[in-house]
């Protein structure tokens, strides 16, 4: 039996400013025939709250919050190693986030059938480690770059010439960490697609762009949609 294609989420460093996002692109991507693992241990059960409130219409901004902060105590009690994992995660740095996706990645089993979608940074640390794992794809919104407050730091980039794995970069016009003129101030490996979209680092998009994003996700990668029985 031939397994199903796995999607890993990888988020960027401050990876909870994107749920509005995530919930938008997860909805889409599980009408596919695909396995989804999140970076995040809590963020299925946050997914799921995120889907009940959307139903309740006018639910204050203060109350998702305080909603938000409760799921993850909770979740915290009921697996106390999250509370660990929160401070790692807070605390990490890009070499520490390598080693944590590539035992995530190797408890798959098949790294061949890993597709990992990521976000900022978290392309980053996907990219470092994609050749060594043979992973099947990588798709990154927003990839990293430059630091808009920072020199030019050429580690974060690099790699990224001799990259093997075919890679998918959808970039924001607009985007402080690289916009249009990434096109010709960095050399890109041919495995790596770019594709530009009116939006800035943080994705604010409508559900018109989402739908273009997924549709392209799903065609560059490969993805299969699932039959109804």
């Amino acid at each position: 039996m031939i397994k199903n294609n796995v999607i890993i989420l990888v988020g960027r460093d401050d990876w909870q400013k994107d749920e509005v996002l995530n919930s938008t692109l997860i909805s889409r991507l599980r009408k596919n025939n695909v396995e989804i693992i999140w970076e995040d241990p809590a963020a299925e059960v946050i997914y799921i709250l995120r889907k009940i409130e959307k139903k309740l219409e006018c639910l204050p901004a203060s109350i998702k919050k305080f909603n938000l902060r409760a799921i993850r105590i909770l979740y915290g009690l009921l697996h106390p190693s999250y509370f660990l994992y929160l401070y790692k995660r807070k605390n990490s740095s890009v070499l520490s986030r390598c080693e944590a996706l590539k035992k995530t990645t190797r408890k798959r089993g098949v790294a061949e059938q890993v597709i990992v979608i990521s976000r900022s940074s978290g392309g980053r640390v996907s990219s470092l480690i994609a050749d060594e794992l043979s992973l099947k794809h990588i798709v990154c919104l927003g990839y990293p770059f430059k630091h808009p407050d920072l020199g030019d730091e050429p580690e974060r980039y690099l790699h990224l010439e001799k990259l093997k794995t075919p890679m998918l970069i959808i970039q924001g016009v607009h985007d402080e960490y690289g916009g249009l003129e990434i096109k010709n101030k960095y050399k890109l490996s041919e495995k790596i697609e770019l594709l530009f979209f009116n939006t800035n680092h943080d994705f604010n998009i409508d559900e018109a762009m989402a739908h273009d994003i997924v549709e392209k996700i799903e065609s560059v990668v490969g993805l299969t949609k699932k039959h109804n029985k």
